[in-house]
């Protein structure tokens, strides 16, 4: 039975390899930038305007059926590490984690300075200005690592996220165009215009006001998917 592979890329050219930013260390990955207090990264332009994202595009090269149980979550990092001395993959994934369980936000922007960790939204079309916001985990647009909903801690191993259907698209030459049936935790085959044949999601890293630790945190995140072939 041949594999499926999954692709996460930074474009939405269905050709392009996965994302490769260099990071701290040597090794190749999604770089989120620098943060600073009550503020988040990546960060463009004025941040009361809320715009900034690291974007990430994700498909597959099945043939026949969808992926199905499509999730995501947080572990240590086993790239080559490139934080400090004093600290250990371990150290930076509880850093995450914890980060995320004290998430008290009330604004997309972090301008109350309570938002914290690492957030998602899985919405290809919300515009500048709603994105990230806080109200979006209602429905589960928007979840953050770590933090608990519905009495589950999710984002970590055994308690993914689960793929939200509004991020799930289409292209129509270079248009987005949202999927006519998408569901929960699936991505279908090329050319798939129920499913859609992509997802894209948007990562964010919040740094709360009373934030006092400081240098490069690395972690792997892992998206988990099923397949038949």
């Amino acid at each position: 039975m041949a594999a499926v592979t999954l692709t996460i890329s930074s474009s939405q050219v269905r050709t392009d390899g996965d994302v490769a930013d260099a990071l701290s260390g040597g090794s190749l990955g999604a770089d989120l930038g620098q943060a600073t207090n009550q503020s988040y990264s990546p960060l463009s332009g004025a941040q009361t305007d809320n715009g900034g994202a690291k974007l990430l595009y994700i498909r597959s090269n099945a043939a026949y059926d969808p992926i199905t149980n499509v999730g995501f979550y947080v572990s240590s990092y086993t790239g080559t590490y490139g934080g400090p001395g004093t600290s250990t993959p371990a150290a930076d994934l509880a850093i995450i984690v914890a980060a995320g369980a004290a998430d008290a936000g009330g604004t997309a922007n972090n301008t109350d300075g309570l938002s914290s960790g690492l957030h998602v939204d899985m919405s290809h079309s919300i515009s500048q200005a709603g994105q990230f916001a806080p109200t979006r985990e209602t429905n589960g647009q928007k979840r953050v690592f770590g933090k608990t909903y519905s009495a589950q801690q999710l984002g970590i191993a055994g308690k993914e996220i689960t793929l939200h259907p509004d991020a799930c698209f289409y292209l129509s030459g270079n248009t987005k165009v949202s999927a006519t049936g998408a569901l929960s935790g699936k991505i279908g085959i090329a050319g798939d215009q129920t499913l859609g044949d992509q997802a894209m999601i948007r990562l964010r890293y919040y740094m709360p006001t009373s934030s006092t630790s400081g240098g490069t945190v690395q972690f792997n995140f892992v998206t988990i998917y099923s397949y038949t072939a």
